[in-house]
Formats: C-alpha cells, sequence, structure tokens
C-alpha cells in the first residue's frame, strides 16, 4: 500500500543529507511512497511527520492535522537534558566525585546558536571558548568540560539556563569509553555501543563498536511514556542500570542509507500506514 508523507520542518531549515530521516526517506521513495519535506501550516498527507531540529519546538511550528492523521513525534516537543536527567546536580548537593558541564540544548545547542546569528563579540567569545572556557564564560564547542568535583563549577554556570552540571558517571571497558545508542523507528529499532579513548567517544577517538540485541526495558517504558515515535536514546549502564544521557529526535547518521539495518528501520514506515 503506497502512502503520502510529509516530513514536517522548520522554516528556513536545510534538509542536510546526513539526517537518518533522509537515508530512510531513499527506501521510502524507492518502495513507491510519495515523501514530501518542509515547513507547512496544515498537513495534508496520510501520515506525517515532524522533524524540528530545535531542542524545544513551540506550540506554533506544528502543524495544523484536521484530518487527525497520524503525525510522528508530534507530541515530543521538549528534549532538553533537564526534562529527563537523572544525574542532575545543583550547587550544596552532596556530591563529592566529578562532574561534567553540558549544554542543556541538543547537541551542544549548534542549531540554536546559528539561529541566533552571533555578532562578532559572540563569535569572539566562542572562539575562546576552545582554549579558556572559563575566562570566555561560554561552554567551548562540541565539547562538555569534566572537573574533578562540584565545587570547581564556576559560579556564572548556575545563572546559566541553558546549562545542566551531572554527575560524570561514565561506562568503562577496560582502559576504554563506552557508549550505547538506540535507533527506532516505529517497531524498528537497533541497538549498538561505541568504545574510545576519550571520555565523550569522539568519533575520532572511537576505536571499536559493537551491536546490541535489544534496548533495556526501563528505556522502553520512557519512549512509551514520552511518545517518541522515532529518535535515537544515547546511554550508558553503570552497575548495571541504564543511564540515560541523550534524547534526539532529529539524529543523523555516517552509516550509508543502504546498510542492512537503515533497511531493516525503514521497513517501519510500511508497518505504520498498514496499522492507519
Amino acid at each position: 500500500m503506497m502512502a503520502s508523507v510529509h516530513i514536517a520542518t522548520e522554516q528556513g531549515s536545510a534538509f542536510k543529507k546526513d539526517y537518518l530521516i533522509a537515508k530512510l526517506k531513499c527506501h521510502w521513495e524507492l518502495a513507491g511512497h510519495q515523501i514530501t519535506c518542509g515547513p507547512i501550516k496544515k498537513l495534508e498527507a496520510d501520515l506525517g511527520i515532524l522533524h524540528v531540529d530545535l531542542t524545544r519546538v513551540a506550540p506554533e511550528m506544528i502543524p495544523e492535522n484536521p484530518s487527525q492523521c497520524r503525525f510522528l513525534n508530534e507530541h515530543v516537543l521538549d528534549i532538553s537534558k533537564s526534562c529527563f536527567s537523572s544525574l542532575r546536580v545543583l550547587p550544596g548537593d552532596c556530591w563529592d566525585g566529578p562532574v561534567i558541564v553540558k549544554s542543556d540544548l541538543n547537541s551542544y545547542g549548534d542549531h540554536e546558536w546559528k539561529q541566533k546569528q552571533p555578532g562578532i563579540f559572540q563569535r569572539k567569545r566562542r572562539k575562546l571558548a576552545k582554549t579558556s572556557w572559563r575566562l570566555a564564560r561560554m561552554l567551548p564547542p562540541k565539547r562538555y568540560p569534566v572537573l574533578a568535583r562540584l565545587s570547581d563549577v564556576p559560579g556564572w554556570v548556575w545563572e546559566h539556563p541553558d546549562i545542566i552540571v551531572e554527575r560524570f558517571m561514565p561506562e568503562r571497558d577496560g582502559d576504554l569509553f563506552c557508549l550505547r545508542g538506540w535507533v527506532f523507528f516505529g517497531t524498528r529499532s537497533y541497538t549498538y555501543r561505541l568504545f574510545a579513548t576519550d571520555s565523550q567517544v569522539k568519533v575520532g577517538t572511537m576505536v571499536r563498536h559493537e551491536f546490541l540485541d535489544n534496548p533495556p526495558p526501563e528505556l522502553e517504558a520512557f519512549r512509551e511514556v514520552h511518545k517518541f515515535d522515532f529518535g535515537k536514546f544515547d546511554y550508558v549502564e553503570v552497575d548495571g542500570r541504564p543511564i540515560l544521557l541523550d534524547i534526539n529526535k532529529t539524529p543523523s547518521v555516517v552509516s550509508d542509507p543502504f546498510t542492512p539495518r537503515l533497511k531493516h528501520l525503514a521497513g517501519g514506515l510500511d508497518e505504520m500506514v498498514r496499522a492507519s
């Protein structure tokens, strides 16, 4: 059964080819589905996918849905870390271990930074933050500082509404640091674990990866409660307990669109169309 699908984006946003949804779109079009993409005021398709690459989606950014067709992720409007973090600490908390200072916004807040169209002063501060984030009073681009203890956190951090401080609890495998991921679209999904020499598991320091069987039941329950139809959860397992670190409703992937796992994921659309 062929269907019309609209991927609803925000005004002025580029639909990047490394978005996971862009790679799934290749499969859907080959299968004969009619796929359109872009900002709209009213959803007129068999199925919609809300794909606004912002941490917080304002209600007025959501298209009207007069036909009440299935609209994926329409209830996922705020993925700030402060909404779900189980590791957050505040001044005066009884925690004497290491902490990590993060942007409360998704993906280092890069998308919001670009939207602000920063002036020359802000750009210079951001450049300074690469060498001295404390002096710049701004987090360094694409890096979260790890500090030895809570008392090392600069006072200005606590006054910044878009910064969050968490207990630093990495997953280790020998000398390596690990990060797990769960990517899902409808009933289709896959999980994996990355191994790296860097504590924040950067691509450049990743040494290997492995695919896992199933996501932890705790994350499946979280997904159901918060009505995620599509996205990616980053997590670690420490002392046998899964800890959710980041959630993304517009994930990107470096994989070729025609890898077996992305092909499997794309099949979730046919299941949704049949169910509708």
